[in-house]
């Protein structure tokens, strides 16, 4: 509001984070924790920012900081085996062929949505097999190996001169803004509508991770710069640990000649 950066107090953020956490959200009746907390951490950086840019006194106390977030459910939502082809059956029969193929490169790479919708010709080189992201979340660049279907996808798409996006917008030298509508479409015919479209690049971890992929290449795939971001996957990890296990065992009680 009209208050200057200086003369804000731990008090005032504490009752913003208040205010935010107690507000419920119409679509899930639930309190507005995870947004409160998004905006503690934003306070915090925008305090540092300030900091480094004289806007406040050098070493005063940043006013987000040691203030109690709220407790947070990790969303682990993904599309299962089972589930899938009423997906995919739904995702081809949408209209809008832009938004089609945003959904199946969603799932066939795991790129956020900012990355994939404003990804352009120059970061896809056919001949490598590659997607190379110079500017990503984790702040550093990104080597995405393309798979035989995203290739045939991005080979069936139509370049259009004069727009440098793979995905291109409605209007001209414009990339795809967003694909809400479609997907609201899509995941009603499949009978999906609790997936959001987050819910596909998570889809690309938990079934790299059921595959037997490690975390850390997981992590490496979705470009995840802080490693405890990947260990959602990790009860999948443990399932294929389980497995490898009982395969052990089999193979033990063969040898053994208890079991033949």
């Amino acid at each position: 509001g009209a208050l200057k950066a200086k003369a804000i107090s731990r008090d005032d953020v504490a009752a913003l984070h208040r205010k935010i956490g107690s507000q419920i959200n119409e679509k899930t009746k639930k309190p507005k924790h995870t947004s409160a907390n998004r905006v503690l951490a934003l306070v915090s950086k925008m305090w540092e920012l300030a900091e480094l840019w004289g806007h406040v006194e050098e070493g005063k106390p940043n006013p987000a900081r040691k203030i109690e977030h709220y407790k947070e459910i990790k969303r682990d939502r993904y599309v299962k085996h089972e589930e899938f082809p009423l997906l995919a059956a739904s995702i081809n029969a949408e209209p809008n062929k832009i938004a089609q193929a945003a959904m199946w490169l969603y799932l066939l790479t795991g790129l956020r949505r900012s990355e994939l919708l404003s990804l352009e010709w120059s970061s896809v080189d056919m001949g490598s097999r590659e997607i190379r992201l110079g500017d990503t979340k984790a702040g550093r660049v990104h080597y995405l190996p393309l798979s035989a279907p995203a290739i045939s996808i991005l080979q069936a798409m139509t370049r259009i001169e004069g727009n440098p996006y793979v995905l291109t917008g409605r209007y001209s030298g414009k990339h795809l803004v967003n694909i809400d509508k479609p997907w609201r479409r899509v995941r009603k015919a499949a009978g999906l509508e609790d997936v959001r479209l987050h819910d596909l690049r998570r889809t690309v971890g938990s079934w790299l991770a059921q595959d037997g992929s490690s975390l850390p290449l997981i992590g490496k795939v979705l470009n995840h710069s802080n490693s405890s971001t990947t260990q959602i996957y990790a009860r999948f990890a443990d399932d294929s640990g389980r497995e490898a296990l009982s395969r052990h065992g089999a193979e033990i009680m063969r040898r053994s000649g208890v079991i033949k």
